[in-house]
């Protein structure tokens, strides 16, 4: 089953089809650089399950809300944005990392 597919089931209810598609690309981008790999590796489907159904569950105002911005080289810094957002599935995702060269 796609982790997508799963998600769906932990989500249940009326689903925004394009906030849920934005949560589910952000949701792959991390796993596959924390990972190092080209594709969500096979077997943490259940893992990005979760990461998606939270990060959908997350409320879209507070999600974007900015925290820092910086003027010098310009820089700003959004609150649960982001590696925050995923850093508590790192430890389950750390099976999955394959060696960087």
């Amino acid at each position: 089953m796609d982790f997508r597919e799963a998600a769906r089931t932990l989500i249940g209810g009326e689903i925004d089809e394009e906030r849920f598609e934005f949560c589910a690309e952000d949701v792959g981008q991390y796993i596959r650089a924390y990972c190092g790999t080209a594709e969500v590796p096979d077997g943490c489907e259940a893992v990005a399950a979760r990461m998606l159904a939270a990060a959908y569950r997350e409320d879209p105002a507070g999600a974007g809300a900015v925290r820092s911005v910086s003027r010098g080289d310009y820089s700003v810094s959004f609150a649960g944005g982001g590696q925050e957002r995923f850093s508590s599935f790192d430890g389950r995702l750390q099976a999955f990392r394959r060696i960087k060269w």
